[in-house]
Protein backbone atom coordinates (compact mmCIF):
# COMPACT_ATOMS: atom_id res chain seq x y z
CA UNK A 1 0.00 0.00 0.00
CA UNK A 2 1.77 3.10 -0.99
CA UNK A 3 1.57 5.66 1.68
CA UNK A 4 2.88 8.84 -0.45
CA UNK A 5 1.03 10.44 -3.29
CA UNK A 6 2.92 11.35 -6.60
CA UNK A 7 3.36 15.06 -6.80
CA UNK A 8 1.88 17.55 -8.81
CA UNK A 9 5.03 19.21 -10.92
CA UNK A 10 3.70 22.85 -11.85
CA UNK A 11 5.69 24.72 -14.08
CA UNK A 12 6.49 28.48 -13.39
CA UNK A 13 7.61 31.50 -15.62
CA UNK A 14 10.86 31.57 -15.47
CA UNK A 15 12.78 34.18 -17.81
CA UNK A 16 16.36 33.79 -18.46
CA UNK A 17 18.68 36.37 -16.62
CA UNK A 18 22.03 37.73 -18.17
CA UNK A 19 24.36 35.65 -15.98
CA UNK A 20 26.92 38.31 -14.85
CA UNK A 21 27.51 36.94 -11.57
CA UNK A 22 30.69 35.52 -10.10
CA UNK A 23 29.81 32.02 -11.86
CA UNK A 24 28.21 29.70 -13.45
CA UNK A 25 28.67 32.08 -16.62
CA UNK A 26 25.76 31.59 -19.63
CA UNK A 27 27.09 28.87 -21.38
CA UNK A 28 28.77 28.01 -25.51
CA UNK A 29 25.84 27.15 -27.93
CA UNK A 30 28.06 24.44 -28.84
CA UNK A 31 27.85 23.01 -25.82
CA UNK A 32 24.40 23.40 -24.97
CA UNK A 33 24.14 21.54 -28.23
CA UNK A 34 26.40 18.68 -27.15
CA UNK A 35 24.76 18.18 -23.76
CA UNK A 36 21.93 16.57 -26.05
CA UNK A 37 24.19 14.08 -27.70
CA UNK A 38 23.25 10.52 -27.07
CA UNK A 39 24.12 9.06 -23.91
CA UNK A 40 26.75 6.46 -23.99
CA UNK A 41 27.93 3.52 -21.44
CA UNK A 42 31.09 4.10 -20.16
CA UNK A 43 32.46 0.98 -21.47
CA UNK A 44 31.98 1.31 -25.35
CA UNK A 45 34.66 2.75 -27.27
CA UNK A 46 33.08 6.12 -28.45
CA UNK A 47 33.53 6.85 -24.39
CA UNK A 48 36.92 6.11 -24.55
CA UNK A 49 37.64 8.80 -27.74
CA UNK A 50 35.98 11.65 -25.68
CA UNK A 51 37.92 10.83 -22.06
CA UNK A 52 41.19 10.90 -24.97
CA UNK A 53 40.19 14.19 -26.26
CA UNK A 54 38.78 15.67 -23.20
CA UNK A 55 42.99 15.14 -21.80
CA UNK A 56 44.48 16.43 -24.90
CA UNK A 57 42.07 19.61 -24.12
CA UNK A 58 43.31 19.48 -20.16
CA UNK A 59 46.81 19.77 -21.14
CA UNK A 60 46.40 22.74 -23.15
CA UNK A 61 44.10 24.84 -20.77
CA UNK A 62 46.41 23.96 -17.85
CA UNK A 63 49.70 24.51 -20.07
CA UNK A 64 50.88 20.45 -19.09
CA UNK A 65 52.79 17.54 -20.58
CA UNK A 66 51.78 15.63 -17.27
CA UNK A 67 50.07 12.71 -18.50
CA UNK A 68 48.02 12.21 -14.91
CA UNK A 69 45.35 14.84 -16.16
CA UNK A 70 41.86 13.84 -15.91
CA UNK A 71 38.68 15.46 -14.95
CA UNK A 72 36.81 14.86 -11.19
CA UNK A 73 32.64 13.85 -11.50
CA UNK A 74 31.55 16.91 -9.24
CA UNK A 75 31.52 20.60 -9.09
CA UNK A 76 34.73 22.53 -8.35
CA UNK A 77 34.88 21.44 -4.92
CA UNK A 78 35.26 17.79 -5.96
CA UNK A 79 38.52 18.95 -7.43
CA UNK A 80 39.40 20.55 -4.37
CA UNK A 81 39.54 17.71 -1.89
CA UNK A 82 40.46 15.35 -4.69
CA UNK A 83 43.93 17.32 -4.72
CA UNK A 84 44.09 17.97 -0.55
CA UNK A 85 43.20 14.42 -0.07
CA UNK A 86 45.25 12.24 -2.66
CA UNK A 87 48.71 13.88 -1.73
CA UNK A 88 47.88 15.26 1.93
CA UNK A 89 47.65 11.91 4.79
CA UNK A 90 47.04 12.77 8.62
CA UNK A 91 50.32 12.93 9.57
CA UNK A 92 50.94 16.11 6.69
CA UNK A 93 50.87 19.75 7.16
CA UNK A 94 49.16 22.29 4.88
CA UNK A 95 49.77 25.77 4.66
CA UNK A 96 46.99 27.63 3.59
CA UNK A 97 47.21 31.35 2.05
CA UNK A 98 44.37 32.92 3.01
CA UNK A 99 42.32 35.97 1.47
CA UNK A 100 38.96 34.60 0.67
CA UNK A 101 35.68 32.25 1.00
CA UNK A 102 37.78 29.50 -0.85
CA UNK A 103 40.86 28.95 1.36
CA UNK A 104 38.44 28.46 4.07
CA UNK A 105 36.52 26.00 2.14
CA UNK A 106 40.18 24.34 1.79
CA UNK A 107 40.86 24.65 5.38
CA UNK A 108 37.35 23.15 6.42
CA UNK A 109 38.20 20.35 4.06
CA UNK A 110 41.75 19.47 5.10
CA UNK A 111 40.28 19.47 8.76
CA UNK A 112 38.16 16.69 8.14
CA UNK A 113 40.78 14.60 6.61
CA UNK A 114 42.84 15.10 9.83
CA UNK A 115 45.82 17.41 8.45
CA UNK A 116 47.42 19.59 10.16
CA UNK A 117 46.56 23.13 8.99
CA UNK A 118 48.19 26.72 9.20
CA UNK A 119 46.92 29.88 7.92
CA UNK A 120 48.54 32.60 6.74
CA UNK A 121 46.06 35.56 5.82
CA UNK A 122 46.21 38.73 4.16
CA UNK A 123 43.74 41.98 3.90
CA UNK A 124 40.36 40.68 1.85
CA UNK A 125 41.92 43.64 -0.74
CA UNK A 126 45.47 42.35 -1.07
CA UNK A 127 47.61 39.21 -2.76
CA UNK A 128 50.02 38.00 -1.21
CA UNK A 129 53.84 38.81 -1.74
CA UNK A 130 57.07 36.14 -1.74
CA UNK A 131 58.56 36.96 0.65
CA UNK A 132 56.12 36.83 3.42
CA UNK A 133 55.34 33.33 1.88
CA UNK A 134 58.46 31.92 1.78
CA UNK A 135 59.41 33.48 5.59
CA UNK A 136 56.14 31.14 6.21
CA UNK A 137 57.64 28.17 4.16
CA UNK A 138 60.35 28.18 6.39
CA UNK A 139 58.84 28.65 9.44
CA UNK A 140 56.12 25.58 9.13
CA UNK A 141 57.81 23.73 6.70
CA UNK A 142 54.73 22.40 5.13
CA UNK A 143 54.07 19.22 3.00
CA UNK A 144 51.89 22.08 0.56
CA UNK A 145 51.11 25.02 0.25
CA UNK A 146 47.15 25.51 -1.01
CA UNK A 147 46.86 28.81 -2.89
CA UNK A 148 44.16 30.89 -4.70
CA UNK A 149 44.67 31.88 -7.99
CA UNK A 150 41.85 34.11 -8.78
CA UNK A 151 39.17 34.42 -5.78
CA UNK A 152 35.79 35.51 -6.83
CA UNK A 153 34.56 36.11 -3.43
CA UNK A 154 37.06 39.14 -3.16
CA UNK A 155 38.11 39.84 -6.92
CA UNK A 156 41.68 39.39 -6.56
CA UNK A 157 44.15 37.89 -8.98
CA UNK A 158 47.35 36.01 -7.31
CA UNK A 159 50.88 36.19 -9.24
CA UNK A 160 52.20 32.48 -9.07
CA UNK A 161 55.17 33.23 -11.27
CA UNK A 162 58.24 32.09 -9.78
CA UNK A 163 55.85 31.04 -6.10
CA UNK A 164 56.43 26.83 -7.30
CA UNK A 165 60.29 27.42 -6.93
CA UNK A 166 60.35 28.73 -4.18
CA UNK A 167 57.62 25.90 -2.67
CA UNK A 168 60.24 23.59 -3.58
CA UNK A 169 62.99 24.92 -2.34
CA UNK A 170 61.63 24.35 0.81
CA UNK A 171 59.89 20.89 -0.06
CA UNK A 172 56.35 21.63 -0.11
CA UNK A 173 54.34 21.50 -2.95
CA UNK A 174 52.13 23.78 -4.47
CA UNK A 175 48.53 23.39 -4.71
CA UNK A 176 46.40 25.80 -7.04
CA UNK A 177 42.72 26.91 -7.27
CA UNK A 178 42.01 28.16 -10.79
CA UNK A 179 38.41 27.76 -10.68
CA UNK A 180 37.66 31.64 -11.90
CA UNK A 181 40.71 32.55 -13.22
CA UNK A 182 41.65 29.45 -16.21
CA UNK A 183 40.92 30.34 -19.51
CA UNK A 184 40.53 34.43 -18.77
CA UNK A 185 44.12 34.52 -16.98
CA UNK A 186 47.87 33.08 -18.25
CA UNK A 187 48.09 29.66 -15.91
CA UNK A 188 51.16 28.01 -17.18
CA UNK A 189 51.23 24.83 -14.58
CA UNK A 190 54.79 23.38 -15.68
CA UNK A 191 56.45 26.57 -16.58
CA UNK A 192 55.30 27.96 -12.55
CA UNK A 193 56.07 24.56 -11.44
CA UNK A 194 52.61 23.85 -9.76
CA UNK A 195 52.17 20.73 -8.77
CA UNK A 196 48.38 20.01 -8.57
CA UNK A 197 45.56 21.99 -9.55
CA UNK A 198 42.30 21.98 -10.51
CA UNK A 199 39.03 24.16 -12.06
CA UNK A 200 35.54 23.84 -13.73
CA UNK A 201 33.45 24.29 -16.42
CA UNK A 202 31.17 27.02 -15.23
CA UNK A 203 33.55 30.20 -15.11
CA UNK A 204 35.13 30.99 -18.58
CA UNK A 205 35.03 28.04 -20.27
CA UNK A 206 31.28 28.87 -20.40
CA UNK A 207 30.47 25.54 -19.29
CA UNK A 208 27.48 23.82 -17.09
CA UNK A 209 28.30 23.56 -12.89
CA UNK A 210 29.58 19.23 -12.38
CA UNK A 211 32.81 18.51 -14.11
CA UNK A 212 35.82 19.50 -12.79
CA UNK A 213 39.52 19.08 -14.49
CA UNK A 214 42.87 18.33 -12.26
CA UNK A 215 46.33 17.59 -13.13
CA UNK A 216 49.18 16.73 -11.21
CA UNK A 217 52.98 17.04 -11.45
CA UNK A 218 55.68 14.09 -11.54
CA UNK A 219 56.51 15.37 -8.22
CA UNK A 220 52.69 15.19 -6.85
CA UNK A 221 53.10 12.00 -8.15
CA UNK A 222 55.57 10.41 -6.63
CA UNK A 223 53.79 11.73 -3.45
CA UNK A 224 50.78 9.75 -4.23
CA UNK A 225 52.61 6.62 -5.05
CA UNK A 226 54.57 6.91 -1.84
CA UNK A 227 51.45 8.43 0.33
CA UNK A 228 50.21 5.82 3.39
CA UNK A 229 46.98 6.67 3.67
CA UNK A 230 43.68 6.02 1.25
CA UNK A 231 41.76 9.00 0.30
CA UNK A 232 38.20 8.32 -0.58
CA UNK A 233 37.38 6.21 -3.06
CA UNK A 234 35.36 8.25 -5.07
CA UNK A 235 38.12 10.63 -5.25
CA UNK A 236 41.25 8.59 -5.79
CA UNK A 237 43.60 9.60 -8.49
CA UNK A 238 45.20 6.25 -9.17
CA UNK A 239 42.07 4.71 -9.82
CA UNK A 240 40.79 7.04 -11.57
CA UNK A 241 44.06 7.54 -14.08
CA UNK A 242 43.10 3.72 -14.37
CA UNK A 243 39.36 4.61 -15.99
CA UNK A 244 41.08 8.09 -17.94
CA UNK A 245 43.82 5.80 -19.59
CA UNK A 246 45.98 8.55 -18.00
CA UNK A 247 49.74 5.76 -19.29
CA UNK A 248 47.98 4.33 -22.16
CA UNK A 249 47.39 0.91 -21.14
CA UNK A 250 44.18 0.77 -18.74
CA UNK A 251 40.11 0.96 -19.37
CA UNK A 252 39.19 -0.01 -16.07
CA UNK A 253 35.94 1.08 -14.76
CA UNK A 254 35.53 3.28 -11.65
CA UNK A 255 32.77 4.87 -12.00
CA UNK A 256 29.19 6.04 -14.37
CA UNK A 257 30.67 9.25 -15.63
CA UNK A 258 27.89 11.76 -16.58
CA UNK A 259 27.93 11.31 -20.52
CA UNK A 260 26.19 15.03 -20.74
CA UNK A 261 29.28 16.13 -18.57
CA UNK A 262 31.68 14.95 -20.57
CA UNK A 263 30.23 16.34 -24.10
CA UNK A 264 29.80 19.48 -22.68
CA UNK A 265 33.37 19.67 -21.25
CA UNK A 266 34.83 18.25 -24.56
CA UNK A 267 32.91 21.05 -26.20
CA UNK A 268 34.50 23.58 -23.70
CA UNK A 269 37.41 22.31 -24.73
CA UNK A 270 36.64 22.50 -27.95
CA UNK A 271 35.84 26.33 -28.10
CA UNK A 272 38.89 26.66 -26.19
CA UNK A 273 41.70 25.62 -28.62
CA UNK A 274 39.59 27.37 -31.62
CA UNK A 275 39.77 30.76 -30.03
CA UNK A 276 43.46 29.96 -28.40
CA UNK A 277 44.51 30.16 -24.93
CA UNK A 278 46.44 33.31 -25.94
CA UNK A 279 43.24 35.36 -27.48
CA UNK A 280 40.80 34.05 -24.76
CA UNK A 281 43.04 35.94 -22.18
CA UNK A 282 43.18 38.89 -24.61
CA UNK A 283 39.38 39.24 -24.74
CA UNK A 284 39.24 38.58 -21.14
CA UNK A 285 41.72 41.26 -20.45
CA UNK A 286 40.47 43.90 -23.18
CA UNK A 287 36.76 43.52 -21.91
CA UNK A 288 37.72 43.92 -17.92
CA UNK A 289 39.48 47.34 -18.88
CA UNK A 290 36.95 48.72 -20.58
CA UNK A 291 34.59 47.59 -18.04
CA UNK A 292 36.88 49.10 -15.34
CA UNK A 293 37.45 52.10 -17.30
CA UNK A 294 33.45 52.76 -17.26
CA UNK A 295 32.89 51.80 -13.67
CA UNK A 296 34.94 54.95 -13.16
CA UNK A 297 32.10 56.79 -14.32
CA UNK A 298 30.11 55.75 -11.08
CA UNK A 299 30.29 56.95 -8.00
CA UNK A 300 31.28 53.66 -6.50
CA UNK A 301 34.89 52.45 -5.54
CA UNK A 302 36.91 49.31 -6.44
CA UNK A 303 37.48 46.46 -3.56
CA UNK A 304 40.83 45.93 -4.82
CA UNK A 305 43.00 49.03 -5.27
CA UNK A 306 45.82 47.93 -7.32
CA UNK A 307 44.89 47.33 -10.86
CA UNK A 308 47.36 44.36 -11.55
CA UNK A 309 45.15 42.85 -8.47
CA UNK A 310 42.32 42.64 -10.08
CA UNK A 311 40.65 40.15 -11.84
CA UNK A 312 39.33 40.48 -15.16
CA UNK A 313 36.38 37.74 -14.72
CA UNK A 314 34.95 38.94 -11.11
CA UNK A 315 35.50 42.68 -10.65
CA UNK A 316 34.34 43.57 -6.58
CA UNK A 317 32.43 47.11 -6.42
CA UNK A 318 31.73 48.50 -2.91
CA UNK A 319 28.57 51.10 -2.77
CA UNK A 320 28.22 54.39 -1.80
CA UNK A 321 26.70 54.81 1.83
CA UNK A 322 23.34 54.33 2.07
CA UNK A 323 22.99 51.62 -0.74
CA UNK A 324 21.93 48.20 0.43
CA UNK A 325 23.94 44.88 -1.44
CA UNK A 326 21.20 42.80 -2.02
CA UNK A 327 18.62 45.62 -2.81
CA UNK A 328 20.86 46.42 -5.72
CA UNK A 329 21.09 42.86 -7.05
CA UNK A 330 17.62 42.67 -6.76
CA UNK A 331 17.03 45.74 -8.64
CA UNK A 332 19.27 44.65 -11.45
CA UNK A 333 17.54 41.21 -11.72
CA UNK A 334 14.19 43.23 -11.49
CA UNK A 335 14.37 46.01 -13.37
CA UNK A 336 17.09 44.81 -16.10
CA UNK A 337 17.14 41.11 -15.98
CA UNK A 338 21.06 40.81 -15.25
CA UNK A 339 22.02 38.64 -12.41
CA UNK A 340 25.14 39.85 -10.28
CA UNK A 341 26.11 39.04 -6.83
CA UNK A 342 26.18 40.17 -3.48
CA UNK A 343 29.36 39.87 -1.29
CA UNK A 344 30.33 36.47 -0.31
CA UNK A 345 32.11 34.98 2.73
CA UNK A 346 34.68 38.03 3.90
CA UNK A 347 33.06 40.63 1.62
CA UNK A 348 28.99 40.11 2.60
CA UNK A 349 27.77 43.61 3.38
CA UNK A 350 30.76 44.59 1.66
CA UNK A 351 31.23 44.31 -2.21
CA UNK A 352 29.25 43.66 -5.12
CA UNK A 353 30.71 40.96 -7.16
CA UNK A 354 30.18 41.26 -11.25
CA UNK A 355 31.88 38.71 -13.28
CA UNK A 356 32.15 39.13 -17.43
CA UNK A 357 33.81 35.91 -18.14
CA UNK A 358 33.30 33.57 -20.92
CA UNK A 359 30.86 33.50 -23.57
CA UNK A 360 29.71 36.37 -21.94
CA UNK A 361 33.15 38.36 -22.00
CA UNK A 362 32.50 41.11 -24.87
CA UNK A 363 32.35 44.76 -25.01
CA UNK A 364 28.44 44.75 -25.24
CA UNK A 365 27.61 42.77 -22.02
CA UNK A 366 30.30 44.84 -19.91
CA UNK A 367 28.12 48.09 -21.28
CA UNK A 368 24.60 46.64 -20.61
CA UNK A 369 26.29 46.10 -17.40
CA UNK A 370 27.56 49.80 -16.90
CA UNK A 371 23.15 50.86 -18.21
CA UNK A 372 21.69 49.16 -15.44
CA UNK A 373 23.91 49.39 -12.93
CA UNK A 374 23.74 53.71 -13.39
CA UNK A 375 19.97 53.32 -13.59
CA UNK A 376 19.84 50.96 -10.36
CA UNK A 377 22.13 53.78 -8.46
CA UNK A 378 19.21 56.54 -9.48
CA UNK A 379 16.54 53.79 -8.84
CA UNK A 380 17.45 53.51 -5.46
CA UNK A 381 18.33 56.28 -4.28
CA UNK A 382 18.68 60.00 -5.04
CA UNK A 383 21.98 60.63 -7.01
CA UNK A 384 23.31 63.17 -8.96
CA UNK A 385 23.85 60.95 -12.08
Amino acid sequence: MLSVSPPEFVDREFTKPLLCGPGPADLWPSVIEAMSKPSVTTMCEEFYHVLDDIRLGIQYLFQTRSKLVLAMSGSGHAGMEAIISNLLGPDDTLLIAARGIWDERALGVAKRYGNFTIVTEVPISNTFDFEHLESMLKKVKPTALFITHGDSSTGSVQNLEGLGKICHKHRALLLVDTVVSIAAVPFLMDEWEVDAVYTSTQKALSGPPGISPVAFSARAEHKIKNRKHEPPFYFDIPLLALQWNCYGNSRKYHHTISSPMIWALRACLQELAKETLQKSWERHTRVANHFHKRIQELPVKFLITKPEDRLSTVTTVVLPPGYDYLQFVKYMREKHNILIFAGLGPTVGKALRIGIMGVNSTIEVADALIEGMTSTLKGLKKSSL
